[in-house]
């Protein structure tokens, strides 16, 4: 459901990137890469990862670095604040239309590298692993002209997935960017997301296509592979995995035993995002995925307008914060990963939900909030160990 970013401030980010990349092209520099070109067969494939032993707790970070608003200092005071908090994950767009603005040159690729570089070494030096979304689409490679949020064409999925073969190559294990900057404790990625909420028709537009986003899925998952197959690739976050999941499965059956992870966006009062998430379990085992973790990329709620979808009074949301998180850490539902929607917005505009769904003092990082006082009590809540027997996760 959320997951916005204003489209203004990416287009400056591609504009930046357009003339990185003339750079590139004039000084002979940069990343060229070939163009990808994943085999799908069964055997091409590596099995699905075994999933994680344990569950990790954090945030989305997204405004911080997609708004081009904050300065650095503001970045960096902003993340010190998150991980005060004991979170130690945060979600950020890795925006393939500003890494790759203009399309490939005889069929090597030309990337920019200044906006992930800049998310990569902000969140390292306060010691949080990036979980990025692999998104949206180049503005030479949409589908339906003009709208970013449009799927790749069928002839430029091999572009998006050399894009994400390149990010999990310069970010991953011993990845080319950590090995440029030696300055910095390397935070290597575990995990990308491979697109947000292809379920929703207001990021796949024209409208979903469960098997067109399953052959990208796998299409990506093989250039990720090829680069660090320890690196788990993970179905972008659902809004309704109970229908998306089937359709996936039931269109490219060759998914079963080759996804590492299922992200979802459990919207709603904390009963109903227990719930969900129940309901995403239930679907995996459907389709014979029942060892397949799940990713909690998103849940959260706007504090303005009264009456928006997603909407919380102020004074209800340090209460769903905790008890969200709380019950998460002991819901013996496979899940990997559990991240609150969002930690900083504006709070400009009172009749615009997207900008009230931060928790974190937008002016003053270093002011405690309620917000913010509840979430590190949350994780506090899911990390302890629980008197009682764990909850079970009803199929």
């Amino acid at each position: 459901m959320t997951g916005r970013r204003a489209r203004a401030a990416v287009a400056a980010v591609v504009a930046v990137a357009v003339v990185a990349i003339a750079v590139v092209v004039l000084t002979g520099g940069g990343s060229p890469h070939p163009r990808a070109r994943p085999r799908l067969t069964p055997a091409a494939l590596r099995a699905a990862l075994p999933a994680p032993t344990s569950q990790v707790f954090g945030v989305n970070v997204n405004r911080l670095f997609d708004d081009m608003t904050y300065s650095p200092a503001q970045i960096d005071a902003q993340l010190a604040a998150v991980r005060a908090t004991g979170a130690t994950v945060a979600r950020s767009d890795a925006f393939w239309e500003a890494a790759e603005p203009q399309a490939p040159v005889d069929g090597r690729h030309r990337y920019a590298w200044s906006f992930d570089d800049r998310v990569a070494a902000a969140l390292a030096a306060h010691g949080l692993t990036w979980l990025p979304i692999i998104d949206y689409t180049a503005p030479w490679a949409q589908s339906v002209p003009g709208q970013d949020h449009s799927p790749p064409r069928p002839s430029a999925v091999a572009d998006y997935a050399a894009y994400a073969g390149a990010f999990a190559a310069r970010y991953g294990s011993g990845g080319s960017f950590w090995r440029a900057h030696p300055e910095l404790t390397p935070a290597p990625v575990t995990a990308i997301e491979i697109w947000n909420e292809p379920d929703n028709p207001e990021f796949w537009v024209p409208g979903p296509d469960a098997a067109a986003y399953a052959r990208m899925y796998l299409a990506a998952r093989a250039g990720v592979d090829a680069a660090d197959p320890a690196i788990r690739v993970l179905v972008g976050g659902l809004t309704n995995p109970s229908a998306f999941l089937p359709a996936m499965v039931q269109a490219v059956p060759q998914l079963v035993g080759h996804v590492d992870g299922v992200a979802v966006h459990p919207y709603g009062t904390p009963s109903v995002v227990q719930n969900r998430v129940r309901g995403a379990r239930a679907a995996l085992v459907s389709v014979g995925m029942n060892s397949v973790p799940l990713y909690v990329t998103e849940f959260g709620w706007t504090t303005q307008p009264a009456g928006a979808t997603g909407y919380a009074p102020a004074a209800q949301r340090p209460t769903d914060i905790t008890a969200v998180l709380t019950a998460l850490g002991h819901l013996r539902c496979g899940l990997a990963a559990t991240l609150l929607y969002t930690w900083v917005t504006p709070e400009h505009n009172p009749g615009d939900s997207q900008d009230w769904y931060g928790i974190a003092n937008p002016a003053d990082p270093s002011a405690a909030t309620p917000d913010t006082a509840a979430f590190a009590a949350g994780l506090r809540a899911a990390a302890a160990p629980d008197a009682t027997p764990p909850a079970p996760c009803a199929t």
